[in-house]
C-alpha cells in the first residue's frame, strides 16, 4: 500500500483508495526508488520508439517533457521555487517567505529553463542502449536522493511538508530505499552504481548549502535535490565513454 502511496504522490498515476492524511505521507518514502523505476521504464519506452521516427534532439525534447508531465512537475516546481527564494531573498527568513509564493520568479525561469535544456541535451547525446539505461537510472537516482536529504538534514518549516516526512519516516526506511534503489539501478551496470554515486554526493552537497541559507529544508528543497540528482545520473552516462 506504501508502494501505491507513493506512486500517487510523485506521479500523475494517482490511486485514490491510496489517499492519505500528509502526515502519513512519510512512511511510503522508501518507495520513491521503486515509484523512479516505473517512470523510468516508461521514459525508457517512449524514448526508445521515438528513436526510430526522430532524430536525437527532438526526441529527447519530448522524451523531457513527458518526463515533467508524468510527474506534474512536482520537483521542477520545488527547484523553481527553491532559485526563487535563494535569488530573490537575503536571509534564511525571507527567501523561505518567497519560496511559499506560487508564482513563477525570474531566478526560479532560469533554473527550470536550464533543468530541462541540461536534460534534454544530455539525453540528446546518449544514443540507442546507453540512453535507455540512463533514462532507468536517473529517475531511480533522482529519488533516491531525496531520503538522505529527508533523513540527515532538519526540516525548515514546522509542520510543513518537509517537516512531516522527517517526522513520520522511522530510519529503517532510507535501509530499505536504499537497497531499493541500488536493485533498481543494478540493470544499468557500473553506470547505474556510478549514478547512485553522484546522487548521493548531490543530495549532500546541495541538502548542506540550502541547510546553511535556509535554517534547514522544505518539500522545495527535496524537489530541487530530486533535479540536481536526475542530473547529475544523465551526466555521469554522458561521460561515461569519456571516463
Amino acid at each position: 500500500m506504501d508502494f501505491f502511496r507513493a506512486l500517487s504522490f510523485l506521479t500523475i498515476l494517482s490511486c485514490p483508495s491510496c489517499d492519505s492524511p500528509p502526515e502519513q505521507l512519510g512512511r511510503c518514502c522508501a518507495w520513491f526508488p521503486a515509484v523512479g523505476l516505473v517512470l523510468g521504464t516508461m521514459l525508457a519506452a517512449a524514448g526508445a520508439g521515438l528513436a526510430f521516427i526522430l532524430p536525437p534532439l527532438p526526441s529527447a525534447a519530448f522524451v523531457v517533457m513527458l518526463w515533467a508531465f508524468l510527474t506534474r512537475g512536482l520537483h521542477l516546481d520545488g527547484l523553481a521555487d527553491t532559485f526563487d527564494g535563494l535569488g530573490g531573498g537575503w536571509d534564511g527568513p525571507s527567501r523561505l517567505a518567497i519560496m511559499k509564493d506560487s508564482r513563477l520568479g525570474t531566478f526560479g525561469g532560469i533554473a527550470l529553463a536550464g533543468a530541462l535544456m541540461v536534460k534534454t541535451a544530455l539525453l540528446a547525446g546518449l544514443p540507442g542502449e546507453a540512453g535507455v539505461r540512463a533514462l532507468l537510472a536517473a529517475p531511480v537516482a533522482g529519488r533516491w536522493a531525496m531520503l538522505p536529504a529527508i533523513y540527515f538534514f532538519p526540516s525548515a518549516r514546522p509542520g510543513g511538508m518537509g517537516d512531516l516526512f522527517k517526522k513520520g519516516s522511522p530510519s529503517s526506511r532510507l535501509a530499505l530505499g536504499t537497497l531499493l534503489a541500488a536493485a533498481a539501478a543494478a540493470p544499468a551496470g557500473s553506470r547505474g552504481a556510478a549514478s547512485l554515486a553522484a546522487a548521493a554526493v548531490l543530495s549532500a552537497a546541495l541538502s548542506r548549502l540550502l541547510t546553511r541559507l535556509l535554517g534547514g529544508l522544505t518539500g522545495d528543497s527535496y524537489g530541487a535535490v530530486c533535479e540536481f540528482a536526475e542530473i547529475g545520473a544523465l551526466a555521469v552516462f554522458a561521460a561515461a565513454p569519456l571516463i
